[in-house]
């Protein structure tokens, strides 16, 4: 189980609620449940922090 993929979600969430989240989704394309079951390797996080720091722009 990937716990830290699954706390981008809640950064995300807490950026800009579910529309932040469905963003992300879409730019990892990776949903909230692949992700609770992804492999928490270094392609993984950077992927998801590339994700955020475009989230970051985008909602503040």
């Amino acid at each position: 189980m990937a716990e830290n993929l699954v706390s981008f979600f809640d950064k995300a969430k807490k950026m800009g609620g579910m529309k932040a989240q469905m963003r992300l989704s879409l730019l990892t394309k990776m949903s909230i449940v692949k992700a609770k079951a992804a492999e928490d390797n270094s392609e993984n996080k950077k992927k998801f922090e590339e994700a955020i720091t475009e989230l970051k722009k985008e909602f503040g």
